[in-house]
């Protein structure tokens, strides 16, 4: 069988040219002159110790240097001197000079070798259209090696030669297509188009499912390319063929090993669509086959964890509690399932149960350095949620150093700026590639309205190469906001568009830029786009009961929409599922305001500021604390302090005592709703202004995760 591609275990194979065959160009090697030089055993014992051909030692570079490049004058096709001379100056970082090089060697050897290297660094300064050059060049010698059409088919892709890449991947497709995989095991990846622009982008995808289909059509039961297929129509929102792929790999690989992942994307499209009938069978019976899977393979942790994680999306939290007790007994070593265990429990509002499962793995001595301090930093977030600074703090400065980001923000919630600020700016100069450093930088100078400082340092983020899908949402957030509050709405707009081409089902990012479109008086577009929101939120709920997040958002929608008595439905939905959700908590106490229950809203909003100290909706949250205490007089209890001299009092507001919840929206027996008609759903509500008090809180647009503190 071929080996995969980027194996290593394929090179290009270089055809040496016969007598007959001419030379116009001078590109061919030319076949050395030297005679063979045999070195004998012993001198090679004597050069074991010294670096290997191509390796460089550390010492005398520039004389070493000097001296290849004076051999060079008496033999200038000597392609070993070329060879040595390259990996000399790219071991002194000389780049102009290598390439200098590179280009020299090319042109007087007629080697490829020194085509696919110069490639290779003018596609890491980002010169694509060069090193596209360069990729013919090398083409040239073998027109039919698979690795070189690849190569050159990839960078064409870069090079936004798009026309290039779309031929070069078909004759790639024609030459590899007895391979299962013609168009290698990373194309899917390749035709996501980092760094072009929007339009630009969705022309390669569409190019990206042409090659597919055309690839399927040799190679029908490949399940990398249906993997690809199905994940790029999803990422064009072309649903219905990504469900259609998911299905047929799911059928024709049954034994495949990302078969038990295929079946959680496929879950995934059947939400999206509003398929709920689909999604209950197919769920019900995934949890099945796991069940049955897991009692003949105990330590398979990975399906360990996909068992658990199917049963909390359905909202069996009970069942998970007791798979991952299992996952545990099976693998003690399964870090995972601590992890899962102790979420659970927060979410559940069960958050003494987990400071004292946390505690009891960090205190056990068998257990791997490395999980117990994990689960310590999980335990320093809960305490930071439960508004018990002083006991997170003293977790994070057992090693100062490394957690400076998450110290940072407990500085900053008991209000002492100065040494937050400091702590905040020493994080990213001692981590200046880490995207989540610069997040939490970013969202601070916007809390503390610098709003320019706030877009350098959200652009800074979003350089970093890699970075979460919440840590690189969250910075476009943090740059929208601070373009809007400079009067940028234009590009805080485009800044949004593009988070949402690159997150394309993510709808939260969506309901971000409606309220742009507000801003921007497209109301009539902003409202439809809203209502979309809606709608997919409906569905997914509807399927995935627990996704506390989709709830709120349902919960924002209907604020936003007017329907006031749908969003407390909604807000109560999702803390049943998840009792830390903040964003649920701010939306009943403003609910409850609006109701005049100002008692009720009051206990909400104490407790939102405990729950997330850093959201940017505290601080006139708290404002209308202090208000609501006026207005109720002595009967208004008084409201949490933070500090870091001793827990605060206000630990009771996120234990299981609180404000009692409406009933939430629950399923009711038998079928689901029907597709786009969510349990209780109410109708639209009449044309009209939007309610700018259920969307907005208090009038400020809240640009933040609260699921997120920096990562």
């Amino acid at each position: 069988m071929t080996p995969k591609f980027g194996s290593g275990q394929q090179k290009p194979q270089f055809k040496k040219p016969t007598p007959q065959e001419p030379d116009p160009k001078g590109l061919r090697r030319k076949e050395s002159q030297q005679p063979s030089r045999k070195i004998p055993v012993s001198s090679k014992l004597e050069e074991k110790d010294k670096p290997v051909f191509g390796d460089v030692g550390e010492e005398n570079l520039e004389e070493k240097l000097a001296d290849i490049e004076n051999k060079l004058l008496e033999t200038p096709e000597d392609r070993e001197l070329h060879i040595q001379k390259f990996k000399m100056l790219r071991k002194m970082g000389d780049r102009p000079a290598m390439r200098a090089g590179l280009q020299a060697a090319a042109r007087i050897c007629g080697d490829p070798f020194f085509g696919v290297k110069l490639a290779e660094a003018l596609e890491e300064e980002g010169a694509y259209t060069k090193a596209l050059e360069w990729r013919r060049w090398v083409a040239q010698f073998e027109p039919d090696d698979s690795d070189t059409i690849r190569r050159l088919a990839a960078t064409a892709v870069r090079a936004g030669a798009l026309k290039t890449a779309e031929q070069s991947y078909s004759r790639l497709i024609e030459i590899r297509k007895e391979d299962q995989s013609p168009l290698g095991g990373t194309f899917y990846e390749e035709m996501l188009g980092k760094g072009l622009d929007g339009e630009k982008r969705l022309q390669l995808q569409q190019m990206g499912l042409r090659l597919l289909a055309k690839a399927l059509s040799v190679q029908d039961r490949s399940p990398t390319l249906l993997e690809a297929a199905a994940r790029l129509s999803y990422r064009v929102k072309d649903l219905d063929a990504s469900r259609g792929f998911y299905e047929r790999a799911i059928e024709t690989n049954t034994d495949h090993r990302n078969s038990l992942q295929w079946k959680v994307e496929l879950l995934k499209v059947y939400a999206q669509t509003g398929c709920q009938s689909e999604w209950r069978h197919l769920s019900e019976s995934f949890i099945k086959e796991l069940r049955a899977y897991l009692q003949e393979y105990r330590g398979d942790s990975r399906a360990w964890t996909i068992l658990a994680k199917q049963q909390i999306q359905a909202g069996y939290f009970d069942d998970a509690i007791e798979t991952l007790k299992s996952a545990m007994l099976a693998d003690a070593k399964n870090a995972q399932a601590l992890w899962e265990l102790g979420r659970l429990y927060v979410r559940m509002g069960r958050s003494q149960e987990a400071v004292d499962y946390y505690e009891s793995v960090i205190n056990d001595p068998n257990e791997k350095k490395s999980v117990r301090r994990a689960i310590e930093r999980s335990l320093a977030d809960l305490y930071f949620k439960m508004g018990r600074y002083r006991e997170a703090l003293e977790i994070y400065q057992r090693d100062p150093e490394t957690n400076l980001r998450m110290i940072a923000p407990i500085y900053e919630a008991v209000e002492e700026l100065e040494q937050a600020e400091e702590l905040y700016l020493r994080s990213v100069k001692q981590s200046p590639r880490d995207a989540r450093c610069h997040l939490g930088l970013a969202e601070y100078w916007v809390r503390r309205e610098d709003w320019q400082r706030s877009a350098e340092a959200s652009v800074e983020g979003l350089r970093c190469t890699y970075a979460t899908e919440d840590v690189h949402s969250n910075l476009a957030v943090a740059l929208a906001t601070a373009q809007m509050r400079q009067n940028k709405i234009e590009d805080a707009l485009q800044t949004m568009e593009e988070i949402c081409e690159a997150y394309p089902d993510s709808i939260n990012q969506i309901f971000r830029k409606v309220k742009l479109l507000l801003k921007l008086g497209r109301k009539n577009e902003a409202l439809q786009q809203a209502e979309e929101v809606r709608r997919s939120a409906i569905h997914q709920t509807g399927c995935a009961p627990a996704a506390s997040s989709l709830w709120s958002l349902l919960g924002d929608c209907n604020s936003l929409l007017g329907d006031i008595q749908g969003a407390e439905a909604a807000y109560s939905s999702a803390l049943q599922y998840d009792f830390m959700d903040s964003v649920a908590v701010r939306g009943l106490g403003i609910v409850a305001e609006k109701q005049g229950d100002f008692a009720r809203a009051l206990e909400y909003y104490q407790r939102f500021v405990v729950l997330d100290p850093l959201n940017l909706a505290t601080p006139p949250i708290r404002k209308r604390i202090q208000e609501l205490r006026e207005k109720l007089g002595a009967t208004a209890p008084p409201p949490p302090q933070p500090t870091l001299e001793a827990p605060p009092a206000a630990e009771a507001l996120t234990q299981e005592a609180g404000p009692t919840l409406v009933e939430p929206v629950r399923r009711q027996a038998g079928l689901p709703p029907k597709t786009g008609e969510g349990p209780d759903e109410a109708p639209p509500p009449e044309e009209g202004q939007p309610s700018g008090d259920g969307w907005l809180g208090t009038g400020e647009v809240d640009w933040y995760d609260p699921h997120t503190r920096g990562g």
